[in-house]
């Protein structure tokens, strides 16, 4: 299960970072593919707890917000909203009868906000700054990287004291520290090589540093917030499509927090 950990991370570094690079119509298609596949393994999750959202509502509302960030630069956010919550309504009156009248309309909405809302932020730091854009969209993940990784290295070598055991037995504070150290070097390093080679646009200092605390703090609470998920609907993993990783919930938990949080601190801060 390790081994194909590691073949899978190796494999796909390469590979997203050549949709970051190339941006436009490819990295849109890729975010809506994952916001897609996200929004499935979330209606899988919901249904493990015998509640019944509608996945084409679910998965369409996800797309509907990548496809609105693509065309249209997110400026439809709040109608394609009312879209999903009417449709998931919609839905429920068709289908004629009182039972999941609370939880499906419900549950839709908020699956498609947590699988596509949530991604399309980071289309839209790769899409809306120009030439600027891969380096911010590339170093959000290079920080999101680091930090699952420290997280994981620093938890198997140090960790002693459980962080949340409730939610995840196998975090660990040590793993925690080691996740936020890892994520502030790895900014530091890529500001150091984008600096030295003029190949990618970097933050000053104390916002590549800010930034990069903030997106490891959120990058941590979306990981704890899916095991919380996965707990209560009583399943190890969300999906299977990444060996040794689970599905795209279980490998991108992290960046769903941390696009958002990314995308308003460049846009209301910088």
């Amino acid at each position: 299960m390790l081994a194909a950990r590691y073949i899978v991370g190796v494999l796909g570094a390469p590979i997203a970072i050549y949709l970051v690079y190339r941006g436009g119509l490819l990295f849109a298609a890729a975010l809506a593919a994952l916001a897609a596949i996200g929004g499935f393994e979330y209606t899988r999750l919901a249904q493990m707890k015998s509640w019944k959202p509608s996945p084409p509502v679910l998965m369409g509302g996800a797309l509907l917000f990548m496809l609105d960030a693509s065309l249209f630069g997110g400026k439809f956010s709040e109608p394609a909203l009312a879209l999903v919550l009417l449709a998931g309504l919609s839905v429920q009156v068709m289908r004629g009868i009182p039972a999941n009248g609370v939880g499906g309309p419900a549950l839709e909405t908020f699956g498609a906000i947590y699988c596509g809302w949530t991604l399309s932020k980071l289309l839209l730091i790769r899409t809306q700054y120009g030439d600027a854009g891969f380096g911010l969209a590339m170093g959000v993940l290079v920080v999101v990287w680091m930090g699952d990784l420290g997280a994981f290295f620093t938890g198997i070598k140090f960790g002693r004291t459980k962080l949340a055991p409730a939610l995840s037995p196998r975090k660990t504070v040590e793993g925690a520290v080691g996740g936020a150290v890892w994520s502030l070097t790895g900014s530091a390093v890529f500001k150091l090589l984008g600096d030295a080679t003029g190949l990618w646009y970097t933050l000053e200092w104390p916002h590549a540093l800010t930034l990069a605390a903030l997106l490891s703090l959120s990058g941590q609470i979306g990981d704890l917030a899916e095991s919380a998920m996965k707990r209560d609907a009583g399943v190890k993993d969300a999906g299977r499509l990444f060996p040794g990783h689970g599905g795209v919930l279980d490998r991108f938990d992290s960046l769903l927090f941390a696009s958002p949080v990314a995308y308003y601190y460049i846009r209301l801060v910088l």
